[in-house]
């Protein structure tokens, strides 16, 4: 296979958005978003559900300047702290190789697919950190090159843990302090609810079955990125999305309200994605 038709064949590869990256064989299969060097044989393959970067290491994302938590998905110290769906494979071959083959050929395919490189290093050899971004979501490829004989490609697919919070724990949270915080996955930049953050409005239905007395305002929350009455408007839709919800479970819906707060009340750094996180939540306040 020619060097030219290596890069067509990336750039016409399909980019999966909408769920985890399919391998029918982790141990033969290369990911669906890239595809091994020619020459290049799969050694090891492995694929967490969850999980980040093992032994991140600090980078620069400019010649002079460590990245930091102003580069999408690192931290100040500088090292790669994006979290999601993690596959690593690990190529070898028999030949010769070549690191530079290695580094241009991804560099070429990364940038036909949409995306870039974000970290900086003195020549091709070493590890490179390359972000692809479709249809908002995020994707992190990490390649490290530095021997002639083999590489690793480390993809991170942004997903947040789904923390489900049960209906005592929520109950003791309201008893304490007058209401409960739980994270509910939304489509970006919709209200539509996400398919795995039904067991946590289930866990609401069964708050409210527990107490037939309590009244709850279910009010919603984001970060400060973007446009102030933007994210308003999107989280009372969302926080009605809530609420919708629990009536289509059969809640009375008298028992119910939902507000919309925006930005205008964080308990986090909006500075740093981590405060970012915690920000974009749902609160359960009981009503009087």
């Amino acid at each position: 296979m020619k060097k030219s038709d290596f890069i067509s064949r990336f750039a016409l590869m399909a980019f999966t958005v909408a769920g985890a990256f399919c391998t029918a064989d982790a141990a033969t299969q290369d990911q669906t978003l890239l595809s091994g060097m020619p020459g290049y044989k799969i050694e090891s393959s492995k694929k967490t559900g969850f999980g980040t970067l093992a032994d991140a290491g600090l980078m620069y994302c400019a010649p002079s300047r460590k990245c930091n938590a102003t580069d999408i998905g690192f931290n100040a110290e500088g090292k790669l702290i994006a979290e999601g769906e993690v596959t690593a494979i690990r190529y070898e071959t028999k030949g010769e190789g070549s690191t530079l083959a290695v580094a241009r050929n991804y560099e070429a395919a990364i940038q036909s697919a949409g995306g870039r490189k974000v970290t900086w290093n003195e020549g091709h050899e070493g590890t490179q950190i390359f972000l692809i971004e479709k249809e908002g979501r995020k994707t992190w490829v990490v390649l490290e090159n530095y021997f002639k004989t083999n590489y690793k490609l480390t993809y991170i697919e942004e997903k947040k843990m789904q923390q489900v919070v049960t209906a005592n724990q929520m109950a003791n949270a309201i008893g304490q302090q007058g209401y409960a915080t739980i994270y509910i996955n939304f489509a970006n930049n919709s209200a539509l609810i996400q398919a795995d953050a039904k067991p946590a409005v289930n866990e609401i239905v069964a708050l409210l079955a527990n107490d037939k007395s309590l009244r709850l305002s279910i009010e919603g929350h984001t970060d400060n990125v973007g446009n102030a009455a933007a994210n308003k408007k999107l989280s009372q839709d969302r926080a009605s999305s809530v609420v919708q919800a629990l009536i289509d479970a059969k809640v009375d819906g008298k028992r119910l309200q939902a507000k919309g707060w925006g930005s205008e009340a964080p308990i986090a750094d909006n500075r740093n994605e981590d405060g970012r996180a915690k920000n974009r939540r749902v609160e359960l306040v009981k009503l009087k």
